[in-house]
């Protein structure tokens, strides 16, 4: 490829190798192959909405780990799955339509749910493609398609049998915006700001306690009354009751030793429910239930004169009353972390529902053990999930009150309450509107059909099941404990946990062997300013988001400016599991690479282009030697990273030796022998030739898993020929090559050589002097003993730094060189050898 265009054009060259490499299957599974498998349990992104640049981060991380572990000899399983069941995607559909779940009959809203997911998912599909991803398209699953519904409801069934999975009708942290419930692991702490209410509740006898509280809403919901038993202030109240205000309830006081006796006013009302200590209690001292929340968090006939009204407003309205009758004593502001639903952001509240639930508390030691026989990249991450799972506080709720998602294979007798199961050789069903698997064991043959759908977690949890067809007919064998997990840190304590806890109750192992961890894309936030004269402008980082910068991050809009190499050199500048600023300054970094080696192999293809290896072998000259030993040490350190999952160490040892040891120095160095044969000799040229396609052919191997379409224009143009693979992606990632370098010689040679060059650089250039410029005289003090050294380059030397006479005077230490530029008022520089 001599004729190299002076330009690389990505928006040219990318689309053309993507369409090649799936034309040619370059990267499909071979399920026939004996080659060991290495497979990637790939995150369905969730359809929730378009894309940002975080996602191509983080994608781009496990891309070019796969495509290292196909260099490396392994049959690679790497997979795309959408994940489009569930609240998320609902959410969508409600936006992007503009109605709610519940304006439309069931069936239409799924159908509209499915219609959204889809125009996504192809936008999604579209994004990866652009980007180069070495995916099996053949692989794609969707969470809502038939397979995984049968997987998904073959996982329940088998949880039912094995006794891991209950019904019961439980106190759930409830979503009033989302009208579901959700799990522990749904929930984030926000900080609030709110109102302590010092309250007048009215005794037996008609005296007055007063009672702190941020929730007077609840005040109907109120079942008993708390006191520390040695709490000497407020002990005598223990065993009589108490009224709130506003409503004709009584209700006992008790005593326990959880009350906080510093908050408030010591004494604390239990409602049904307001937070988990009030469940605790509600169960332990078998209180009374009064629910007065809805599912849409208005208050019920509980409350009468309040009914119907949203809890914050009869929280506003039974202040006022309560203050007209003089049983407001005092408020105090405060701000309190409250815990709400991640995917919207309101607070949860606490209702009493029928509920299934997984057993997770049985085997919380089992949970956090399984941790242990699984790496972690970082390893840190590990202390998340042990932390998470110790933390624990209740089982794990898979029912959701919503329509998109998998059903529960599940029907109720209406003459006995008997709970049926459907048959696993009926799944998937829909108990909405398919029959239940026959008669009730009382003889009735009238059911109610379940009419919640399992929280996408609980099919999401089971993507290695899915990716191995898990009791399919075309089960892939092989593919269990799948090679690697890839993720982002904030899902630890759901689909990391999720996962390990349906394979250890499966199967009783682990899903992957390997985690590794990505960090989030994050963004310069306006901090809030303080008023007056001068204030100063802030500003802190804040993870993207697709509402909050979708229009500034989009993927689409970046592939236009850099191209997708130039993406995936940005995003693999980030240590794992560390979170990265979005810089432009970045992008630029990446494409001034591409130029860079576009450039390079441009100036090499006009002395190899026509180099056919295999022949005789050159005798390679010090510096020949000295680049092979140098690229040797990169490929040991870029695969040892490589293994470790750091992409960042490996990026950066690839790209040290590229910049500086190819291009700054040999490429510089070697010219004279390239140009002027007739003064180096033709071996030296060849052996120049030799070694220029050598290493050119190792540097393109080891870029291909971050660049891999420039590394592919070049490839096909100037060693495919020779080198004879259908495309680089198919080439075996390089081996340090065994190579006599007499003790070290060539390499110390080397390592002066550029030391000195280096000064003789940094000397012209901060003059202003041409590197074309003689250098009348370079006096080289040097130890006898290493003169060789010297005389081994002496040729490459002179060339280079354009010296007229080299001198050589006796040096005192025997690994040191001293260089003076006669003449000049060059400082003398020291450079030691080793």
């Amino acid at each position: 490829m001599s004729d190299m265009p002076k330009h690389y054009k990505p928006e040219e060259i990318e689309p053309k190798w993507q369409a090649y490499w799936e034309e040619h299957g370059i990267h499909q599974f071979d399920p026939g192959s004996d080659k060991p498998i290495y497979s990637i349990d790939t995150p369905p992104p969730t359809v929730s909405g378009s894309l940002h640049i975080g996602h191509v981060f983080s994608y781009t991380h496990t891309e070019i780990q796969a495509r290292f572990w196909r260099m490396r000899g392994y049959n690679v399983y790497y997979p795309m799955g959408w994940d489009d069941n569930g609240l998320p995607s609902e959410r969508l559909t409600e936006k992007e339509l503009g109605i709610k779940a519940t304006d439309l009959a069931r069936g239409e809203f799924i159908d509209r749910c499915l219609e959204v997911t889809r125009k996504y998912e192809k936008e999604f599909e579209e994004l990866w493609r652009r980007m180069g991803m070495s995916l099996d398209w053949s692989l794609t699953y969707s969470t809502i398609e038939e397979r995984t519904r049968r997987i998904s409801q073959r996982s329940f069934l088998d949880l039912v049998e094995k006794g891991q999975i209950y019904r019961q009708n439980e106190p759930v942290t409830w979503c009033t915006e989302c009208r579901t419930a959700i799990a522990q692991a749904e929930m984030e702490s926000k900080p609030f700001e709110s109102i302590f209410n010092d309250i007048v509740f009215t005794l037996d006898d008609g005296s007055p306690i007063v009672i702190a509280t941020t929730r007077p809403e609840l005040l109907p919901a109120c079942v008993a009354v708390f006191v520390h038993p040695e709490d000497e202030a407020n002990r005598h109240l223990i065993g009589r009751k108490a009224k709130p205000p506003l409503f004709d309830l009584w209700v006992p006081i008790l005593a326990d030793e959880h009350v906080d006796r510093e908050k408030g006013t010591g004494i604390v009302m239990c409602c049904t429910f307001g937070d988990k200590t009030d469940i605790d209690w509600w169960k332990t001292r078998d209180l009374d239930t009064r629910i007065v929340l809805g599912d849409d968090g208005h208050l019920n006939e509980l409350a009468p004169g309040y009914e119907g009204l949203y809890s914050k407003k009869a929280r506003k309205q039974m202040i006022a009353a309560i203050e007209e009758a003089g049983l407001l004593k005092g408020q105090k502001p405060i701000t309190h972390e409250v815990s709400t639903h991640e995917r919207c952001g309101t607070e949860v509240e606490f209702l009493s529902k029928y509920q299934w639930f997984i057993k997770v508390l049985d085997f919380k030691e089992e949970l956090i053990a399984r941790a242990d026989e699984i790496n972690w990249f970082p390893p840190f991450m590990k202390t998340r999930y042990v932390n998470w799972v110790e933390g624990l506080a209740w089982d794990w709720c898979i029912s959701r009150q919503r329509f998109f998602g998998v059903p529960f294979p599940v029907w109720y007798c209406k003459s006995c309450g008997e709970t049926l199961i459907a048959r696993a050789e009926d799944l998937p069903v829909d108990p909405l509107t398919d029959p239940a698997p026959g008669p009730c064991r009382c003889g009735s043959t009238e059911f109610t059909a379940e009419g919640d759908v399992m929280d996408t977690w609980a099919t999401s949890s089971l993507t290695p099941n899915i990716n191995a067809r898990w009791g399919e007919q075309d089960e892939k064998p092989g593919i269990l404990p799948m090679s690697l997990r890839p993720q982002a840190h904030e899902i630890i304590r759901t689909w990391t946990f999720y996962t390990i806890a349906k394979s250890h109750l499966h199967e009783g192992t682990i899903p992957w062997r390997n985690v590794a961890v990505s960090g989030f894309i994050t963004i310069p936030s306006d901090v809030k300013k303080k008023k007056g004269k001068g204030a100063a402008r802030g500003f802190k980082a804040e993870k993207i988001s697709k509402s909050k910068h979708g229009h500034i991050t989009s993927p689409f809009l970046m592939l236009e400016n850099y191209g997708a190499d130039g993406l995936r050199y940005w995003a693999s500048n980030a240590p794992l599991g560390s979170d990265m600023p979005l810089n432009v300054e970045d992008f630029k970094i990446g494409r001034r690479t591409l130029v860079k080696l576009w450039n390079s192999f441009r100036f090499a293809s006009l002395h190899i282009a026509d180099y056919a290896p295999g022949g005789e072998a050159a005798e390679l000259e010090a510096m020949d030697r000295w680049l092979l030993v140098r690229l040797n040490r990169t490929i040991e350190k870029a695969t040892r990273s490589f293994n470790g999952y750091d992409l960042r160490t490996a990026r950066q040892d690839v790209g040290e030796f590229f910049w500086k040891c190819f291009c700054d120095d040999y490429l510089e160095i070697v010219k004279d022998r390239l140009y002027n044969p007739d003064v180096r000799g033709a071996g030296a040229r060849e052996a120049a030739r030799e070694t220029l396609y050598r290493t050119g052919l190792a540097i393109l191997k080891m870029w291909a898993p971050f660049i891999p379409h420039v590394t592919e224009e070049i490839y096909q143009g100037l060693f495919r020929d020779t080198d004879g693979l259908v495309s680089l992606h198919r080439a075996a990632w390089p081996e340090p090559e065994a190579l006599e370098d007499d003790d070290g010689f060539a390499e110390r040679a080397g390592n002066m050589m550029t030391e000195m060059l280096g000064a003789v650089r940094q000397y012209k250039g901060s003059r202003s002097i041409s590197m074309r410029e003689d250098v009348a005289c370079v006096e080289v003090a040097i130890h006898p003993e290493a003169r060789p050294l010297m005389e081994a380059v002496l040729d490459d030397f002179k060339a280079v730094s354009r010296a007229q006479e080299v001198k050589f005077v006796d040096g005192e230490e025997r690994w040191q060189v001293v260089m003076s530029l006669p003449g000049t008022d060059f400082e003398p520089v020291t450079i030691d050898i080793m």
